[in-house]
């Protein structure tokens, strides 16, 4: 069943990667939230998504890794309740089940200081995805997390990780 990246907001949960040695991971660990276009990802990266048909593109804005030789870019589509992904420059199968929606506003904001350095901050219902170039946090808006980020919105700046950063874009609604 075909994907429209219009339904993929909200938190997602690994549950299995098959990697390109037929190796299988089940261990749930890794954490997606995606808002709009924008997206934060536990395993240290965060950007914004396209779609192209049945792919998807992650682009990378913040990366605490090394670049990987290809685009992050995978065939998506529906198992029952399961979002299947496909690699399609490397072999490789991960699947996610998306965590109970929230309620409230789903937005972003794309973030920069003076020196180059980017951040990002996703609001999708009642949790929050930060990443810049020191952490990347997902978590309940208010909790603990949150509170250890500082984060105070202001006009077109925002306080976040001890840093004043400007907002470049915004999408959809970060604060209410």
């Amino acid at each position: 069943v075909t994907v429209v990246m219009a339904a993929c907001g909200g938190l997602w949960r690994r549950t299995l990667l098959i990697e390109a040695d037929g190796t299988r991971n089940d261990e749930p660990g890794v954490l997606w939230l995606q808002g709009l276009t924008a997206y934060v990802d536990s395993r240290g990266f965060a950007g914004t998504l396209a779609q192209d048909g049945d792919v998807f593109q992650w682009h990378r804005a913040v990366d605490l890794q090394p670049p990987g030789p290809y685009p992050d870019a995978g065939e998506m589509r529906w198992d029952g309740g399961i979002l299947v992904e496909t690699g399609v420059h490397e072999p490789y199968v991960e699947h996610w089940v998306r965590e109970p929606p929230g309620a409230g506003p789903t937005g972003a904001l794309f973030l920069s200081v003076p020196d180059g350095a980017r951040a990002i901050l996703v609001r999708a219902g009642g949790l929050f995805g930060w990443a810049d170039r020191e952490r990347v946090l997902i978590g309940a808006v208010g909790g603990a997390e949150y509170q250890t980020l500082g984060i105070m919105l202001s006009g077109n700046e925002i306080q976040a990780n001890g840093v004043r950063w400007t907002v470049d874009e915004s999408e959809g609604v970060v604060d209410s």
